[in-house]
Order: structure tokens, then C-alpha cells, then sequence
């Protein structure tokens, strides 16, 4: 039964950033220390398995030690990456206090063969799912800077403040940008990615009414280029449709 708990925990920490709700910056970086332990969690199924059939052989007690510190450092490594030493910390204590406990091998076979299987089966769905929510509260902001339009013949110039006033609605996601364009604008976000899925790739989905989409890669670019040459060189390799009409998602490494 705790086995099947934890799976669901595991489970749902890796879903969380996709998940309809206010943002949280906590819930990319858990997500993907979450799939990391699934990838490199494989080492410790190889050696616990044996360890179910003969618990007290010398060897294999040593090689899964092994596995299991190889796999702590790597998740306390991305755990620094993501958000910083603090966090490395919290996930190496929290490992350390975990093994100080010997749990049986049946965790360390169970959870990450349930991490990894999860991100095989929940990464299509959900990446949609999160793209198509962040999507729709888009429309209430659209709306408004339509309005605006109607109202003053122009374009907002920019919507910098300090409450943002619209909310993407996915807790991965952390704001809609806005930057005009000419007599057009785009107004874009990131979608969280999951960390196998297309590794180091990032998505930014982003409107534009007249489908003249602007996603550079580098804000210098934007100072020292003229127009035609950004839209040339925009930095992105994929570029596709995300749906509904003037929406596009646009893929970088």
C-alpha cells in the first residue's frame, strides 16, 4: 500500500506544472527532479532486483549503494540547476534521510520504472492540456487589449505593471508577455516541457492577430536588427500551429 501511495505522489508531482491552477515556482523544478530520479533511477532498479531474490548478497548490496549515490547526485546536481543550492540541499537531506531508514528494494524498483512510464504516457496529454488552458485564459486578455484598440486607434505600447491582471491558469506557467509590434502585437508565454520530451528543447506559444509572429531568441537582437532580418533569423528550429487561429508554438534549444 505505501508503495502504491508514493506512486501516486511521484506520480502527481510530475504532473503538477501542468495542472490547472495559480503559478507556482516550485512546480517545474520538483517535476523534473521527479523524471530525472525516473532516468537515472534505472541504474538502482538494475541492482535492487537481484537484491529481491538474494537480500544478503555482498555484491549486489554494494552495487545498488552505488546506483543509489550515483542517482542522489544526479538529482541533487539538477536540483541546483533548476533552483539553486537551497534546493540541492533540501534534496540531498531529504535522500540522505530516506536511505538512513534501508527501505526495501521494491521501492527502488517500483518508483522508478512509475516515474519514468509516467512521463511516457503523461507527456502528450498533458503538455496539450497545459497549452490549451494557458491558451483559453488568453482570450479575457485579448479581449481587453482589442477593446483598448477600438477605443484609442492604437495598440497598447506596453503592459508592464506590477499586478499582472490575467492569469495564464496553469500552474507551471508563469505569465502571458505582451509586446506590440507595428500596428500588431504578440502576446506569448512559455509552456513547460517535460525533461525527456525533445530534451533541453523550451516552447514559447505565442498570438498574433495579423500572423506576423516575433519570437526572437536574444533581446539584442531585437535592438541591433532591422525588422527583415529578425523575422528571418529568429533563432527557433520547429515552429507549428497551437490551435485555435493566430496561435503558434515555436520550439528552441
Amino acid at each position: 500500500m505505501r508503495a502504491v501511495l508514493l506512486s501516486a505522489s511521484l506520480l502527481l508531482l510530475i504532473a503538477s506544472p501542468y495542472l490547472p491552477g495559480g503559478y507556482d515556482p516550485l512546480a517545474l523544478p520538483l517535476s523534473t527532479l521527479a523524471q530525472i530520479f525516473g532516468g537515472v533511477g534505472l541504474l538502482a532498479v538494475v541492482t535492487s532486483v537481484p537484491l529481491l531474490l538474494w537480500p544478503r548478497n555482498r555484491f549486489w548490496r554494494a552495487a545498488q549503494a552505488a546506483a543509489l549515490a550515483v542517482t542522489a547526485l544526479a538529482v541533487s546536481a539538477a536540483a541546483v540547476a533548476e533552483s539553486g543550492p537551497l534546493l540541492g540541499l533540501g534534496a540531498l537531506a531529504l535522500w540522505t534521510a530516506v536511505l538512513a531508514r534501508r527501505p526495501s528494494p521494491v521501492y527502488f524498483v517500483v518508483l522508478p520504472l512509475v516515474a519514468l512510464a509516467g512521463q511516457a504516457v503523461l507527456s502528450r496529454p498533458l503538455t496539450a492540456y497545459a497549452r490549451d488552458t494557458a491558451v483559453a485564459h488568453a482570450a479575457e486578455m485579448i479581449a481587453a487589449v482589442e477593446r483598448s484598440h477600438d477605443d484609442q486607434g492604437v495598440y497598447p505600447d506596453a503592459l508592464d505593471a506590477v499586478w499582472p491582471d490575467y492569469h495564464p491558469g496553469v500552474r507551471g506557467v508563469a505569465r502571458y508577455s505582451y509586446a506590440k509590434g507595428g500596428d500588431s502585437y504578440n502576446l506569448a508565454f512559455e509552456l513547460p516541457r517535460f525533461f525527456f520530451d525533445a530534451f533541453g528543447t523550451r516552447e514559447f506559444v505565442v498570438y498574433n492577430p495579423a500572423d506576423r509572429h516575433l519570437m526572437p531568441s536574444h533581446a539584442s537582437w531585437v535592438l541591433l536588427w532591422p525588422d527583415a532580418r529578425i523575422r528571418n533569423q529568429q533563432g527557433w528550429y520547429a515552429s507549428r500551429d497551437a490551435g485555435p487561429p493566430h496561435w503558434r508554438s515555436f520550439l528552441f534549444d
